[in-house]
């Protein structure tokens, strides 16, 4: 659901209400509209939040006055924002905290959000239909120019903040073989002293029959470890999808990986 609303000074419009997120979320060229400073901004606990499968390094946070409908319907509370500088189709997310902080209750297929007003009574405000078509469209079109996804997108977002964020190589990186073929390889910081790096090498090619390069490397995990299933109704009726066609050379290479699949034994 996407809404406008009042935040700080500004009216600001692409607001997603967001049920699965538990942060609020802003992005860099609306805090730089409403006029804000870096001044302003507290430093985040953790310095990272998750978005899908991405760490990312926020601005800070700040605390802002945020207020949905109109006149004696309006609802109002203080709210936090982490800050980001990277960018989505919507200016602003909101998360659970917020929408609880507000009483609201949301109707996806009315697309209607209902809550307490600061008078004790019921508020009520609409989504707008276009803007979230609008939305979607220029999420799909930022995910096309982006084979590499190195921007957040609508898909991705899941701003839950982690106590212990993944580590992240720092430096330039050497790339260096471990096995016996060039496809088997790894990265070193190039800027390690010579006396570390050396034998840092030697150590991880002395243990190379330790990683993975392929499914057929770690054949025979027990299912109960780990699986992965469709949870469909048995009683429902399949249906036959157009069959999407593929390039010949991503066609052999979806055959080949099926293959190692079977021979491992996972699928």
């Amino acid at each position: 659901m996407v809404i406008t609303a009042r935040v700080g000074t500004g009216l600001i419009k692409r607001i997603l209400i967001d049920t699965g997120a538990d942060s609020n979320i802003m992005f860099r060229n609306v805090f730089d509209a409403l006029g804000l400073w870096d001044a302003d901004l507290k430093t985040h606990q953790h310095g990272v939040v998750r978005l899908g499968d991405y760490f990312i390094k926020l601005d800070g946070i700040i605390a802002l006055p945020i207020s949905v409908g109109h006149g004696q319907g309006r609802g109002s509370t203080i709210a936090e924002f982490v800050v980001l500088r990277d960018s989505t189709a919507y200016n602003i997310i909101l998360g659970r905290k917020t929408i609880n902080d507000l009483g609201a209750v949301i109707s996806t297929k009315m697309l209607v959000m209902k809550f307490v007003a600061d008078d004790g009574s019921v508020g009520s405000i609409k989504g707008d239909l276009e803007t979230v078509v609008a939305c979607d469209n220029a999420s799909l079109s930022l995910r096309k120019k982006s084979k590499e996804a190195a921007g957040v997108f609508l898909s991705d977002l899941d701003a839950r903040v982690e106590d212990k964020p993944r580590p992240e190589p720092e430096g330039n990186l050497e790339k260096f073989r471990v096995g016996d073929t060039e496809e088997k390889f790894t990265f070193v910081n190039r800027n390690l002293p010579h006396d570390l790096k050396g034998p840092l090498i030697e150590m991880i090619r002395a243990n190379g029959d330790l990683f993975t390069w392929t499914p057929t490397d770690m054949p025979g995990i027990d299912p109960q470890l780990m699986s992965h299933h469709l949870a469909v109704m048995a009683e429902a009726r399949p249906v036959a999808q157009r069959r999407r066609k593929i390039s010949q050379e991503r066609a052999e290479e979806v055959s080949r990986q099926t293959a190692s699949l079977l021979e491992a034994g996972f699928i």
